[in-house]
């Protein structure tokens, strides 16, 4: 989970519950792996709730890469607020 600090908060308030949204996300797959350990041999597993948790996992991952993504895009646009043309 990434630190938010109160000079990014004030800059761009909206990395706060980004960085909330990160912690849940991180303990929702310590609990899901923690209730099904069975998750690394999902192939060998008959059951729908551990398929539906390996689902969860995998958007959580996706929504973690979207959420680097916007911290970089702020960075970029950060730096270039600050590119003067001489």
């Amino acid at each position: 989970m990434t630190r938010v600090t109160y000079e990014q908060l004030l800059a761009a308030p909206e990395l706060g519950s980004l960085a909330l949204l990160e912690g849940a996300l991180e303990v929702t797959g310590v609990a899901l792996a923690a209730a099904w350990p069975e998750l690394h041999e999902i192939q060998s597993c008959d059951h729908d709730e551990p398929r539906a948790a390996l689902d969860v996992l995998r958007c959580a991952a996706d929504l973690v890469a979207a959420i680097n993504r916007y911290r970089l895009a702020l960075v970029v646009a950060d730096n270039r607020r600050y590119d003067l043309p001489f």
